[in-house]
């Protein structure tokens, strides 16, 4: 198999994952694909041709606006969607959800966190429900065994003293604690993947900070392989190990955290470095000069041929409207699908070119 890609440069799957230093790959999305059919012949391409890995022990950021898919690649791992084309990998064997027995096996392994706690809690059941239930379909557990597991899941997310949480509601609990009852319950299968899906966007932003805290304790403490799903490409700098950008369906650039956010290569990346607000100069290579020259176009939708992002993006030109550019690595560590990168990011495509990592 070519080393190569169309263009002449290495491919993307030639990249080292940095999140594979903290542990063994746990699940892997191989060029994963998901259409929806709208009528009347028209296809949302939701998901094109995904490809990444979840390794034990170390977090993963997706990083898009909304609609960029970063949702719809969660649910596809989560076996929640059956993917269009390409497969998913648990502990390296293709994993197959197509039979209850086999999805709930699967489940054991793969947990999602939704972002709003209320909507994902059955508001007529207590906390004490929500987690005993799983604990008995997943790991077998009645009575008194499952009512200490419940209280240890409890002082897991630092619910204590936990009798006071058990029988409540959860429209009697806050945003916090229901999302403290949300990780909690995903626990109770011991899964080695969690997908926590925009899992503070809902939260008062003075507890974000907290819990991102504690899904860090739980990554830490139980080896977890963590996808973090989020808009705030400022967050993912502080609390992944590698980014991943997503654009209309498509990963664009994907690279360790902080070099990432401080070093952009693709336009779309550096687009939303430049509107995060960060106290520690997040995207301070931006300000030297590598940021896109010009007058931004209007925002509009994603381009339906060549680059999706062509139609915002103030570098465009005909190759670009007319041609998708392939993920490509610019570095040891890192990628990205953009034809403009000698203008968009000089310095990092001449590293890339004269060896460096």
């Amino acid at each position: 198999m070519s080393s190569v890609d169309g263009s002449g440069q290495p491919r993307a799957d030639e990249v080292t994952s940095v999140a594979a230093e903290r542990g063994p790959l746990a699940v892997e999305a191989v060029s994963l694909s998901r259409d929806f059919r709208l009528g009347r012949g028209h296809v949302l391409h939701a998901v094109r041709e995904v490809s990444f890995g979840l390794y034990r022990g170390a977090v993963v950021a997706l990083v898009g606006e909304s609609g960029s898919g970063k949702s719809t690649a969660a649910r596809l791992l989560a076996g929640q969607e059956r993917p269009t084309a390409g497969s998913i990998r648990l502990d390296g064997v293709p994993a197959e959800v197509s039979s209850r027995r086999a999805f709930r096996q699967y489940k054991s392994e793969v947990q999602l966190v939704f972002q709003d706690p209320f909507s994902s809690l059955n508001p007529v059941h207590t906390v004490r429900y929500h987690l005993e239930r799983p604990v008995q379909l997943h790991q077998g557990k009645r009575g008194d065994e499952a009512a200490r597991e419940v209280t240890a899941l409890l002082e897991q997310v630092r619910l204590t003293p936990a009798k006071q949480f058990l029988h409540k509601f959860p429209h009697e609990l806050s945003g916090g604690q229901r999302q403290r009852v949300s990780f909690a319950r995903a626990l109770a299968a011991r899964p080695s993947v969690l997908l926590a899906d925009e899992p503070v966007s809902m939260l008062d932003v003075s507890i974000r900070l907290e819990m991102l805290g504690l899904l860090d304790d739980l990554r830490r403490r139980f080896q977890l392989a963590l996808l973090y799903i989020t808009h705030d490409i400022a967050s993912a700098r502080y609390f992944a190990d590698e980014v991943l950008v997503m654009y209309s369906g498509e990963i664009v650039e994907r690279g360790p955290a902080e070099e990432l956010t401080q070093r952009p290569a693709h336009p779309y990346t550096q687009l939303l470095v430049a509107s995060a607000p960060d106290p520690d100069n997040l995207g301070s290579a931006l300000r030297g000069g590598t940021a896109p020259a010009g007058r931004q176009p209007a925002a509009t939708g994603p381009a339906t041929q060549g680059c999706p992002f062509s139609t915002r993006c103030p570098l465009a030109d005909d190759r670009c409207r007319a041609e998708d550019p392939p993920l490509r690595r610019v570095s040891a560590v890192r990628a990205a699908a953009c034809w403009r990168l000698d203008v968009a990011a000089p310095g990092i495509l001449a590293q890339s070119q004269g060896g460096g990592t």
